[in-house]
C-alpha cells in the first residue's frame, strides 16, 4: 500500500496540485459576483457604464449584436438622478426590440430584476411623432436592452440606428454646466409633450426660468396663490398703476 501512496503522490501529481491552488481563488471570486447588473443574456455583449456624469452613445456601437445590453449605474441613488435623451431612429426601426427599464438589482440565482420599472411607453422607439424622447431614473442602474428581431423581421447594418445622451445629476446644488444642459432638456420635453404623450421629466434639481413676480391678492392675474400666464391686469388696476407712477 506504500507503493501505491508514493507512486500517486510523486511528482507527477505536483503541476495539477499547483495548478488547482492556482484556480480556487479565482472560482471563488467568480462565485462570489452573482448579482450581476447586466441580467440575462447578456453575457456575451454588455456594457456596463460607471462613475460617469454625462455622455452618449450610437446603437450602432453600445449593440453591435442581438441580444446585448447598455447598463448605467447611479454612483448613490440618494443623491443623484439620472437623465436620460433618447434621439429615434428615422427609419427602419423594428417595434418591441428594444427595451428600456429601470432597477435595484439583479439576482442571479433566481434571474429576476428587483425593483424593475419599464420605460418602454415613455421611449416609444418606433412612434416617429415625437423624434426625440426624454425620461428620468432615479434607482440603482438603468437599462437599455436590444433583443433579436420576432421571427420574419430581418435587420441589416445601420438600420434603426438611434442616439442616447445621459445625464446624472446631483439632487442637491446640482453644476451650472448640467443645468444648463437639462434645461435645455425640459424645455424640448415641456414643448413635445401632449396629453397623450406626456413629458418623461417630472422634475429637476435646477431652477430653469425665473420665478414670476410676486403680486398680492388684489390683482386680476393673481389667483388662489398662482400667477395666471398671458394675464393683462383689469382697466381699474391699470389706472391705480398709472396714479402711483405718477403718470
Amino acid at each position: 500500500m506504500r507503493s501505491v501512496v508514493s507512486q500517486i503522490s510523486g511528482p507527477p501529481r505536483r503541476p495539477l496540485l499547483a495548478l488547482l491552488l492556482y484556480l480556487a481563488p479565482l472560482l471563488l471570486m467568480e462565485g462570489c459576483c452573482y448579482a450581476a447588473p447586466s441580467g440575462p443574456e447578456s453575457d456575451s455583449c454588455s456594457t456596463l457604464v460607471q462613475s460617469r456624469f454625462f455622455g452618449f452613445f450610437l446603437s450602432s456601437s453600445a449593440f453591435p449584436s442581438m441580444p446585448c445590453s447598455w447598463t448605467l449605474q447611479n454612483p448613490d441613488p440618494r443623491r443623484y438622478t439620472i437623465f436620460l435623451k433618447v434621439t429615434k431612429p428615422t427609419e427602419h426601426c423594428v417595434p418591441s426590440q428594444l427595451r428600456t427599464f429601470q432597477y435595484e438589482s439583479f439576482l442571479e440565482t433566481t434571474r429576476t430584476y428587483l425593483g424593475m420599472e419599464s420605460f418602454d411607453e415613455v421611449v416609444k422607439l418606433c412612434d416617429t411623432s415625437a423624434p426625440v424622447a426624454f425620461l428620468e431614473a432615479g434607482k440603482q442602474f438603468l437599462q437599455m436592452r436590444k433583443g433579436l428581431p420576432r421571427a420574419g423581421k430581418t435587420m441589416k447594418d445601420g438600420d434603426g440606428d438611434f442616439k442616447t445622451e445621459y445625464l446624472v445629476v446631483g439632487k442637491r446644488n446640482p453644476s451650472m454646466a448640467a443645468c444648463q444642459m437639462l434645461c435645455q432638456w425640459l424645455e424640448d420635453c415641456l414643448t413635445s409633450s401632449t396629453s397623450s404623450r406626456p413629458c418623461g421629466i417630472m422634475q429637476t434639481p435646477c431652477t430653469c426660468w425665473e420665478p414670476p413676480p410676486l403680486l398680492s391678492e388684489g390683482d386680476s392675474c393673481y389667483h388662489n396663490g398662482v400667477y395666471l400666464e398671458n394675464c393683462l391686469p383689469s382697466v381699474k388696476e391699470s389706472g391705480t398703476n398709472a396714479e402711483i407712477n405718477g403718470e
